[in-house]
């Protein structure tokens, strides 16, 4: 036979290819099992690590000013009471005319000293619409004490049950709110305690009060705001689909943006949220490298093992005429085979795994020891898997990888043997 222009047709070889990964049955099993396992708690680790980042980001958002914040420049580097929005009601009217697909929440955020006649406490004065706000929506039944307040409400406040602490506070005792004025004067209004809150952030729960729109509005007039023009400090947007956040804060900025009005996403309003998020993305992905060593070190073993003991067999077929670009071919559809059944059956394991995490979850609180406070926000005490199509398609591609690349030295070993040394084995 010539051998320059031997040749095995691909059917041919996919056909030995495959017969050769179950000559030894039980090895295969086990090797393809290691990988299934592997790959389930990789999927499980990622899916609960992205439900967990999910649900902060989903009650941070809430909690926070929305998924994009419309508000003064220079706001967010040095926040003071003297910097608003002076004509709030045509502002309104621009941000309204593009039809965002989702809530606009106009807000008043005030650096305040809260007193009563036992102690006095620095504190941040929220001014929102008690009954459409998502922030009332998200605190409402987290009360534990009192009753809600009322839109119009010129004197009720909402205070955490941290800052109740501090103050010793209850319902119906009055709290003088004073903040400082650009000029260097100072100025008060009287406050009553409605109720009182426990958020599941200690943050908020020592530092946060909560009243009507138009109290807050009070101290921008002792700024020198009208009040017939509506100013405020900001406004939240909450959108309906959180992915078309690009494009609305595209064309929020090209409508309101200029010298003294910026647009801001969640991600520029809570940076230390985000690195926190980008910090524990690294580390899974730490395990998955772990995952990934033992993926490699398992399809490595059975397809060197296979190629250790066919020796003989690879040089029976070079002194036919095979060539070592074919033989080599044939080792590495053997593990092109072996990967695709890793990632098929991988992922019938690992699916089910997600999928039953996805609908039934797991009790962080118990975990955690009750608390699922975390970086100013919370998460939500029962954790779904959340997996998207990106994560779907990079744990898809790392397995593939993985266990593609891991087939490559054996098939160079292959090719490698020579027909006279083989056969006196």
């Amino acid at each position: 036979m010539n051998r320059r222009h031997s040749h095995l047709p691909l059917g041919m070889l996919v056909m030995l290819s495959w017969r050769n990964i179950w000559r030894h049955r039980r090895r295969t099993l086990i090797t393809l099992s290691s990988i299934a396992i592997g790959f389930a708690l990789a999927v499980l680790m990622i899916g609960l690590n992205d439900g967990a980042h999910n649900s902060m980001i989903r009650n941070a958002i809430k909690l926070g000013e929305g998924h994009l914040t419309v508000q003064p420049r220079g706001y967010i580097e040095a926040p003071a009471n003297h910097k608003y929005l002076t004509d709030g009601t045509t502002l309104q009217e621009k941000i309204g005319s593009l039809d965002v697909a989702g809530r606009i929440e106009p807000r008043i955020s005030l650096q305040i000293l809260a007193s009563t006649a036992s102690n006095s406490v620095g504190a941040g004065l929220e001014g929102l619409s008690p009954q459409g706000d998502q922030r009332a929506d998200l605190l409402r039944p987290q009360l534990v004490d009192g009753t809600w307040i009322e839109p119009g409400d010129q004197r009720g406040i909402l205070i955490g049950d941290g800052m109740a602490g501090k103050l010793k506070a209850k319902i119906g005792s009055k709290v003088v709110l004073m903040a400082g004025k650009q000029g260097g004067d100072s100025q008060a209004q009287l406050g009553r305690v409605r109720g009182i809150f426990d958020s599941r952030v200690d943050e908020l729960d020592d530092y946060l009060i909560l009243s009507d729109i138009q109290l807050a509005r009070r101290f921008l007039e002792g700024e020198g705001a009208d009040p017939a023009l509506q100013p405020i400090t900001r406004f939240a947007l909450f959108l309906d689909d959180p992915d078309s956040l690009p494009e609305w804060k595209a064309e929020l900025k090209a409508a309101v943006e200029n010298d003294q009005v910026v647009v801001l996403d969640w991600r520029e309003i809570m940076p230390q949220l985000v690195q926190f998020i980008m910090v524990d993305d690294a580390g899974n992905y730490i395990f998955l490298v772990l995952i990934l060593i033992m993926v490699v070190f398992g399809i490595l073993n059975t397809v060197l093992m296979s190629v250790l003991e066919r020796t003989r067999e690879f040089g029976l077929l070079r002194a036919l005429g095979i060539s070592r670009y074919h033989l080599l071919w044939l080792v590495f559809c053997e593990s092109l085979l072996l990967s695709l059944l890793a990632v098929g059956i991988g992922w019938i394991v690992a699916g089910a795994v997600h999928l039953w995490f996805a609908s039934h979850g797991i009790n962080m609180a118990a975990l955690m020891g009750g608390s699922t406070e975390m970086m100013g926000t919370f998460m939500d005490p029962v954790i779904y898997t959340e997996l998207s199509g990106e994560r779907v398609f990079q744990l898809t591609l790392l397995i593939f990888a993985a266990t593609l690349g891991s087939g490559i030295y054996p098939a160079i070993k292959a090719s490698r043997v020579t027909p006279v040394e083989a056969l006196r084995t």
